[in-house]
């Protein structure tokens, strides 16, 4: 069994700068809609419930115009987009957005997606905090 932290240097980790929760929430709708436009699995990871509902209502309302189909689960399953609280891979994704305010060091991903959050000094601290441990764990950042 391979452990977490084993091979992060195949990771890329790429934050996007946001200064305001609209553009946050636009990076969110976006990003998970590209991986699904190519038929990728992709993976939300979030801190807690009150989190993950808010996910789940934005994937149903961003764009006005349409929808992302997706589930919240904790367990193994198929589905293309999910929601997880758990620090498991759920879906066998390569791409994955972490939402929480720590570190993801799970290897197996090809991409992860972070937040260098401008929009107030405490979320800027996280920010810094995941850019770092990132870095340590010799993973390729990128910023966007």
């Amino acid at each position: 069994m391979m452990d977490s932290h084993e091979d992060l240097s195949q990771t890329r980790v790429v934050f996007f700068q946001v200064a305001d929760a609209a553009a946050k929430l636009k990076r969110i709708a976006e990003t998970a809609r590209a991986h699904f436009g190519k038929k990728e699995p992709f993976l939300f990871f979030v801190a807690d419930e009150q989190a993950l509902n808010f996910v789940d209502d934005l994937l149903w309302k961003l764009p006005e115009t349409s929808f992302l189909p997706h589930i919240a689960a904790d367990q193994p399953n198929q589905e293309r987009v999910v929601i997880t609280k758990t620090k498991s891979n759920v879906n066998g994704a390569h791409y994955t957005f972490n939402l929480c305010p720590t570190p993801l060091l799970l290897a197996g991903f090809k991409i992860i997606y972070d937040f260098e959050d401008l929009s107030s000094p405490n979320k800027k601290s996280f920010s810094s905090l995941r850019f770092n441990a990132y870095k340590q764990a010799k993973m390729t950042l990128e910023s966007r």
